[in-house]
């Protein structure tokens, strides 16, 4: 007979009493598309947004990805799993020649840690980048594995 796991019985995870511990989503992300603005500008409003929020620490891993990892400041430090997420800018749209006045996906991919604590982070920085565009340019898509879809292409 074989032993039965939460990962390899969903059902099991769900009725076991640590079913709400165990995260059956692989991975978790969060889309924000950003329009009309040049890369430069929106690499330097995501580390605006990542030194303006303490216990967080970021690495930049390309010209266009960033880790960071954010630890929480309150209670005891034994209990509070930090969390870690990579922040990947890629061009969605608009010819090569207009890279400038193109669209921009920025992507929030979680790699540990609670998802709770990873969308609150995220919301934070998704703020920050809102409020630094014009409001029409900017739209944030919150949730597990979401499909991304442009206002002007629907």
């Amino acid at each position: 007979m074989s032993s039965l796991t939460p990962e390899s019985s969903p059902e099991l995870a769900k009725k076991s009493w640590f079913g709400n511990f165990i995260n059956l989503d692989k991975e978790e992300q969060i889309f924000v598309v950003i329009r009309d603005k040049p890369l430069s500008s929106i690499k330097a409003d995501i580390v605006h947004a990542f030194l303006s929020i303490p216990s967080l620490s970021h690495s930049v891993v390309s010209q266009t990805s960033f880790r960071a990892e954010y630890k929480s400041s309150g209670g005891p430090s034994v209990f509070q799993k930090p969390v870690k997420f990579q922040v990947d800018i890629s061009y969605s749209e608009g010819g090569e020649a207009h890279k400038d006045s193109g669209i921009y996906s920025v992507t929030f991919t979680l790699i540990s840690g609670p998802s709770r604590r990873f969308k609150r982070v995220v919301e934070t920085i998704q703020a920050q980048l809102l409020s630094t565009h014009d409001q029409p340019s900017v739209q944030a898509l919150a949730g597990s594995s979401m499909a991304l879809l442009c206002p002007s292409c629907m």
